[in-house]
């Protein structure tokens, strides 16, 4: 029986599943400890501040690298498929078409305590 696995790389994972549900992350270099990401105020940062580990390794190449996938981006796949979107819906369509406030049929019925 053949390995599967041995023929799958990184590479071509991401292709299949880019196939399938069209979504490219933004690659963010962050702390080997999770500390922080090198965003924003701590984009030009050479290492951590919290734990003073470094970014980069002696090749240059950032040690930690975490994949960040835009919400908006998951929803615009979502509400593409239309059974998905109906779902995604429920909540508001129940309480649009519900008549009698006080009355209990649905978890969105209970009151938050």
């Amino acid at each position: 029986m053949k390995d599967v696995g041995s023929n799958l790389s990184f590479y071509k994972i991401k292709k299949k599943v880019q196939k399938i549900v069209p979504l490219f992350p933004t690659l963010i270099d962050t702390c080997v400890n999770s500390c922080v990401a090198f965003t924003g105020n701590y984009k030009e940062l050479q290492g951590c501040p919290l734990c003073h580990k470094k970014r980069y390794d002696e090749n240059g190449k950032a040690v930690n690298v975490t994949f960040l996938f835009s919400v908006k981006e998951r929803l615009k796949i979502q509400y593409a498929n239309k059974e998905r979107a109906k779902e995604l819906r429920y909540r508001s369509e129940y309480i649009k078409g519900k008549e009698n406030l006080d009355s209990l049929a649905d978890i969105f019925d209970g009151k938050y305590v």
